[in-house]
């Protein structure tokens, strides 16, 4: 069985697309795509109780994520980012597996690497979902955050900007949560710089 290891993802492109490649693969049957949508409110219970001491069990995530491929990092706390991102894409982005036979799943179109969430708010603007004033204020508001709040916020924010059929790029989104706590401004920069240089929904100036 092919793993993939966190540990490994710290910023290359292949490791946070095999990490996303075992969650579309957890989410492929009915049971995995169900615990892994239900698994948001333990990610959310983790962010009070970073050691996995919430009250709520990891373990139904881990039948489904291990059995795909998955292996955690050392600690609960590391562990978190990428539980959050498996959990939001399992609500938001996964095929019904039950309808699977009948209806063909969407294909995979790879994420560019300036696809953030700066990519993701101008995508809202472009649509008119947004106005530009709301979109800058909402993700000015974000790049303040800790880590622990960015990530307890992100689920309304990503909720907000699917039902409006607006693109998340998971890869991305994954990878900004595990620089936020040594590269804020790094991360911050890069969101500015999608936001205001992008001209359309797929290219940039």
């Amino acid at each position: 069985m092919t793993t993939t290891t966190p540990e490994a993802d710290s910023g290359q492109e292949p490791g946070r697309s095999s990490f996303m490649r075992v969650v579309r693969t957890a989410c492929a049957s009915p049971a995995g795509r169900a615990d892994l949508r239900r698994g948001l409110n333990i990610v959310l219970a983790d962010l009070e109780h970073p050691t996995g001491e919430s009250g709520e069990s990891r373990w139904p995530l881990y039948n489904h994520l291990m059995a795909a491929g998955y292996r955690p990092p050392a600690t609960a706390a590391a562990e978190i980012p990428y539980l959050l991102v498996a959990a939001l894409y399992a609500t938001h982005d996964a095929p019904n597996p039950r309808t699977a036979e009948t209806s063909a799943p969407p294909a995979y179109t790879p994420f560019k690497p300036w696809h953030n969430l700066g990519w993701s708010f101008a995508t809202a603007c472009h649509r008119g979902v947004m106005t530009r004033d709301n979109a800058a204020g909402t993700l000015g508001y974000l790049a303040e955050l800790d880590q622990t709040t960015l990530m307890r916020e992100i689920p309304a924010v990503v909720g907000r900007l699917r039902s409006a059929q607006v693109r998340i790029a998971w890869p991305p989104l994954l990878a900004d949560f595990l620089r936020w706590p040594r590269q804020p401004a790094q991360v911050r920069l890069d969101w500015a710089r999608s936001f205001h240089n992008t001209n359309s929904e797929e290219t940039p100036k």
